[in-house]
């Protein structure tokens, strides 16, 4: 008996430690994808999709791992969320046929298996911060090309200007949050490259000529100020300090594009008030935003549909109460507008649900910040994910405001995968047993 108890409990350790070499391997999978994901995203051709694909055919792959885990219930309003969101887009797709009206819809879609996928193997933070480093190198290096090498007006990488210049700001800001939380444990060398690759994401942002994430940009400063305060008062000057110096590099370093932006908006701004001047950049989104306007009063609740919103809009029109110019647009370049006279209160009420529930799950409260206090290092992991988290919201509802940013691929893909990627790299801190020695050096077991 006793032989047989030793050869049994010998049994059980060895399948337990090859249970550790399965769950090892695969978060190493989950790591490799998030990484890929920003860093691919915008110097190589559909670069966004590389990262997404490999966390969908593994999570399809290994579906058999993670589909019996149990999901905290935030994790499955998440999920719910997307499929809404999946249902949504597939109304306002509505002029597509066949397999084609399904290209939206599939991504919030595969985004819900991802999610499930990554909660059960959560990814290491540093994955993605690597990842949003090379490829904010990769994106101004690409800008600094197309402007200055091959003598473009704009920078747009493989797609649109105005989508790719968000993104690397974007991108940009989710490392320098990072960078400013982890820089005393960073070496010299470290800091140089991090602060090159935040400038160029910057520069590449400034060379797409895109206004909008500039107002973006605004509208997260005063809240990551609001943060640096509240936890890290006594380097409060000098994050004030950086910023503005920072503004200022950039800023004289592009004067001329800057200065030419400048002028050609308030050109089109008088051209439209003053002289009904409608094909233009913004005279096309007043335009559409007049029309819009008018249509939302006759269809308040639930709208005219996709299609209906398209034919109204075609005759209306052709009556020669709108500019032509806005006949070659499906979408009106504001998200909430375009969602309002296509999809009524509701359709509008669904994204605002999604970025208003997503925001207040990262928001580093008070109390989710005091449970950490006494391990510095898991503190600030949680604290720059959590910062991610907001600003990613907070960046996506300005881009809104001057173009429907989920219409196009890169739009979707940057926000459902990396709401999936810091919300599971969450779960995986929380999952984690951290031991912090006096140099600061980690020991870390999960808890998978």
């Amino acid at each position: 008996m006793g032989k047989s108890r030793g050869t049994g409990v010998r049994s059980e350790l060895i399948l337990n430690h090859m249970r550790k070499i399965e769950v090892h391997r695969l978060r190493n999978i989950s790591s490799f994808a998030v990484f890929l994901l920003p860093a691919t995203a915008l110097w190589l051709k559909s670069g966004y999709s590389y990262g997404a694909a490999v966390l969908l055919l593994t999570s399809l792959f290994f579906l058999h791992r993670w589909w019996s885990c149990r999901q905290s219930s935030q994790t499955i309003v998440i999920a719910l969320i997307f499929l809404t969101l999946a249902i949504l887009w597939y109304e306002l797709s509505a002029f597509e046929s066949g397999i084609r009206r399904w290209d939206r819809p599939a991504k919030y879609i595969a985004g819900m298996f991802c999610l499930m996928y990554l909660m059960a193997f959560p990814p290491k933070r540093e994955a993605f911060y690597w990842g949003l480093f090379v490829g904010c190198i990769g994106a101004g290096l690409m800008g600094i090309w197309q402007v200055y090498g091959l003598g473009r007006y704009r920078a747009e990488g493989y797609s649109n200007a105005i989508q790719w210049g968000n993104i690397a700001l974007l991108m940009a800001t989710m490392l320098a949050i990072q960078v400013c939380i982890f820089w005393k444990s960073m070496s010299g060398l470290h800091r140089c490259w991090a602060i090159v690759s935040i400038l160029l994401g910057i520069e590449a942002s400034l060379l797409s000529a895109s206004r909008g994430g500039w107002i973006a940009l605004l509208a997260v400063i005063p809240v990551l100020v609001f943060f640096v305060f509240r936890y890290r008062r006594p380097v409060f000057k000098k994050f004030c300090a950086i910023l503005i110096l920072a503004s200022l590099v950039l800023m004289i370093a592009n004067t001329n594009m800057l200065s030419d932006r400048w002028k050609l908006m308030q050109q089109e701004v008088s051209g439209y008030f003053d002289a009904s001047q409608a094909n233009t950049s913004l005279g096309i989104r007043f335009e559409q935003y007049r029309s819009a306007v008018e249509m939302i009063k006759e269809k308040p609740l639930l709208g005219w549909g996709m299609r209906g919103y398209l034919d109204e809009m075609h005759n209306r029109v052709d009556a020669g109460r709108y500019d032509p110019s806005i006949r070659e647009f499906n979408f009106i370049h504001h998200e909430f507008i375009d969602l309002w006279v296509k999809t009524g209160l509701v359709g509008m009420f669904v994204q605002a649900f999604a970025y208003i529930y997503i925001f207040v799950l990262f928001w580093p409260t008070a109390r989710r910040m005091k449970a950490l206090e006494n391990n510095p290092f898991l503190w600030k992991s949680e604290f720059s994910v959590r910062l991610c988290g907001i600003t990613l919201v907070l960046m996506y509802v300005m881009f809104g405001q001057s173009v429907q940013f989920f219409v196009m691929n890169s739009g979707i893909i940057f926000f459902v995968f990396p709401v999936i990627i810091l919300w599971s790299i969450l779960a995986g801190l929380n999952a984690q047993e951290v031991v912090v020695d006096d140099n600061s050096h980690l020991s870390t077991s999960g808890k998978m």
